[in-house]
């Protein structure tokens, strides 16, 4: 009897087991699930997806770029309770592409799940804007000449420039000025602001580039599936801008020969001389080859000096060839010359020129007044467009040949010139070819200027003249002066050579001087100095 009693328990407790168990899977839901609909978003859009859940739920979506906005942040899964609920998606850039893309948002409530949303995001959202620096609409990227032209970039994705051509310089604002990268990237919804200009070469720059002549910068997303294209356009480098190449580059300390067939330059830094035979020829490169030569002749007048100007019109000595079929190549000869004479050689924009032609002199000079003379200089806006400054002389004097002469208060070189009268130069105990003229300076108020002589003799040197081997007699009037009376000194010059310095008495000079260099006790030179200019 006992054992089956205890069988009957244990038959009635698995019973009470199974109904229990049977009664648990009743409670998990079997029932139908919201039904689905279709979504067509953009990029930025925030769409919402409200359903009626019969118990616990669970939300998915299978694309990143498709999310649930919480509480929690934005997750790619989210739960909640039964009842009727509203969820908000935020649809994202991520993976963009040329055509729709699609994201399904899946349910799962107890056993059931399925799908209660198609997301369809369509291509046609991206955009690329293109803005000048003051948010204007623009139509293309502009590039400048030597200054930058800036621009900004709008888009509603993230972009980076694919094709930049290697002729363009891109660049960007950094803490010490615009530095170059040649690279624009941008994230959406922010403006990218970056700078163009164009890459000299001396061709290029000189013309302008148009829409149509078809130059782009291109740009594309991440998967490189959209493109955008924005044309590039150059205004040229204005009329008002110039640049130029030589045969070296320097453009002062030119010597030409007399003949005018020999060129020749020392650079300042190293010694070393180049030469060049019968013409210079330099390349300019202006807008559309449009650019004035003008010529300016610098006349040195007793040690002061004065420019007079030509422009192409005019016949001067200093001759400017441009090629017919390339005028950005210019070509300067200088005709022949009996005596020194100094020029100098300017390029200038079309704009420039139409603006000082009526007084070139006027605009390019100003005046230096440290030596207490009025000494016309170039101006620094001008000092850009000297391609040449010259002095046509004979190179082929020796140390020893003629006379180096220059004003004590300018250091202008004042010319020695050939003096042939016999009956002079046969008093004074001078041979032919020993006999020089030159004028004295004109007063200056307030200052005492004068005449600094290097003879270039050999042998006239500070030691010689010490021990009474070299010397000088200054004549006037028929009298010898003397240095006692402080109308002349022997000394050292500029160029630590020996050298006679000529002051004359306070009343000037009013007739001619007369100076014979010795060495020993035999006459070397002679220099005739005539009076100051009345």
């Amino acid at each position: 009897m006992r054992l089956k009693a205890n069988l009957l328990t244990i038959v009635t407790l698995l019973a009470a087991i199974v109904m229990a168990a049977t009664s648990c899977e009743k409670e998990v839901y079997n029932g139908p699930i919201p039904g689905c609909r279709d979504i067509i978003c953009k990029v930025g859009d925030q769409p919402t997806i409200s359903f009626t859940a019969g118990g616990n739920w669970r939300l998915s979506s299978d694309a990143t770029w498709c999310k649930f906005i919480t509480s929690a942040g934005e997750l790619q899964e989210m739960s909640g309770p039964a009842g009727t609920h509203t969820v908000t998606l935020k649809i994202t850039d991520e993976g963009i592409k040329n055509q729709p893309t699609f994201a399904n948002v899946s349910i799962k409530v107890g056993n059931s799940q399925g799908i209660i949303a198609k997301i369809e995001r369509g291509p046609n959202q991206l955009y690329m804007r293109l803005y000048d620096v003051t948010d204007t609409p623009a139509q293309s990227i502009k590039l400048g000449y030597i200054d930058w032209i800036p621009f900004r970039l709008e888009a509603n994705f993230r972009f980076a420039a694919t094709e930049i051509p290697d002729w363009i310089e891109i660049g960007h604002m950094g803490e010490d000025g615009i530095y170059i990268d040649n690279s624009i990237t941008g994230v959406p919804g922010e403006q990218t602001e970056a700078y163009a200009r164009i890459v000299n070469n001396g061709e290029r720059e000189r013309n302008s580039i148009l829409v149509t002549d078809g130059y782009v910068i291109k740009l594309s997303d991440e998967s490189g599936e959209n493109t955008f294209e924005f044309p590039i356009t150059y205004d040229g480098m204005g009329s008002d801008n110039i640049s130029f190449s030589g045969p070296t580059s320097q453009i002062y300390g030119w010597e030409v020969s007399l003949d005018g067939k020999s060129f020749r330059q020392t650079n300042s830094s190293d010694g070393t001389t180049v030469t060049f035979d019968n013409q210079l020829e330099f390349t300019i490169v202006a807008q559309d080859d449009i650019y004035e030569v003008i010529c300016f002749e610098k006349i040195i007048d007793r040690g002061v000096s004065s420019y007079e100007s030509y422009d192409e019109s005019k016949q001067m000595w200093i001759n400017i060839f441009k090629e017919p079929t390339d005028r950005s190549q210019l070509t300067i000869t200088i005709d022949e010359s009996a005596s020194t004479r100094h020029g100098m050689v300017m390029v200038v924009p079309v704009k420039i020129y139409n603006k000082i032609r009526a007084d070139v002199c006027g605009y390019v000079f100003e005046y230096d007044i440290s030596s207490g003379i009025e000494l016309p200089v170039v101006k620094s806006d001008y000092q850009k467009y000297v391609i040449m400054d010259f002095t046509q002389h004979d190179l082929g004097e020796s140390e020893y040949d003629g006379m180096y002469i220059y004003h004590s208060l300018t250091t202008l070189e004042i010319e020695a010139k050939p003096y042939n009268d016999t009956a002079i130069m046969e008093q004074y105990g001078v041979g032919e070819g020993m006999a020089y003229q030159c004028d004295f300076v004109n007063s200056v108020e307030g200052k005492r200027p004068g005449i600094i002589i290097d003879p270039r003799i050999e042998g006239w040197t500070t030691p010689n003249y010490e021990g009474g081997n070299a010397s000088a007699e200054v004549w006037y009037k028929g009298e010898k002066l003397k240095i006692s009376e402080g109308e002349y000194y022997v000394g050292e010059n500029n160029d630590e050579r020996l050298a006679l310095h000529l002051w004359g008495p306070n009343a000037g000079f009013t007739e001619n001087v007369y100076i014979v260099f010795k060495s020993g006790d035999q006459a070397k030179k002679l220099l005739v100095v005539t009076p100051p200019a009345k």
